[in-house]
């Protein structure tokens, strides 16, 4: 999958120097992410990358309760992100859920598939992330130690997310931002981790994707 995803300079896909970058910031939280959400599933590589990284996180203390959901509106891509994930060998973990996000986190939330999100990862429309953030929040999705992680703020960029969260967010939802950089990429990725109850710290990451860390809802 790789070597077809560099053959082909347009397909828009989470780049390994974002994953290392993830992969840190991840590693560093205790605990460790089990149940991750995803918006955006177009090929499934982050969908698998998830997977991967939850088998790694938790390898010595087991799988129990470990799943990603990875959310995707178009059928057909919804279908090739099962192949891959079957091929991977992570059809345990992964799980495809097709629709429109919102619809998906309603469904999950009300069907008792998802209780609370330990990450949620965005990468779809982004005019879309921000109504899904708050959604998240009405929902009750977000728990103290919740981490958001958005790609590509910058590029096309979503400013209205970005101005959300930056400023710290609103009622009992609470963000603060830190941005890094991986210099191998020029888009960015935010990520927002939730840190304790009624407080959020973000983490935003520039370099092919900003990845928003929430710390806190």
């Amino acid at each position: 999958m790789d070597k077809y995803i560099k053959s082909h300079k347009n397909m828009i896909v989470l780049e390994h120097e974002k994953v290392e970058v993830v992969r840190e910031i991840l590693r560093k939280l205790e605990p460790k992410p089990k149940v991750v959400v995803e918006l955006g599933g177009y090929m499934g590589v982050s969908a698998i990358t998830w997977g991967a990284l939850l088998k790694e996180f938790h390898s010595e203390s087991g799988l129990e309760g470990c799943h990603v959901y990875t959310c995707e509106y178009n059928a057909k891509w919804a279908e090739i992100i099962r192949s891959h994930v079957e091929f991977a060998g992570l059809s345990d973990l992964v799980e495809v859920v097709e629709g429109p996000s919102s619809d998906s986190l309603k469904r999950l939330k009300e069907e008792g598939v998802v209780d609370t999100v330990d990450m949620l990862f965005l990468d779809h429309w982004k005019n879309f992330y921000l109504p899904d953030t708050k959604l998240c929040e009405e929902l009750r999705l977000f728990r103290k130690g919740t981490i958001i992680l958005a790609d590509n703020t910058d590029f096309p960029g979503a400013p209205d997310y970005m101005d959300y969260i930056r400023s710290g967010g609103s009622g009992n939802f609470k963000y603060e931002t830190k941005t890094y950089v991986a210099p191998e990429l020029k888009e960015s990725v935010s990520a927002i981790r939730v840190s304790k109850l009624f407080k959020a710290f973000t983490y935003n990451f520039q370099a092919a994707v900003e990845a928003t860390l929430v710390v806190a809802a």
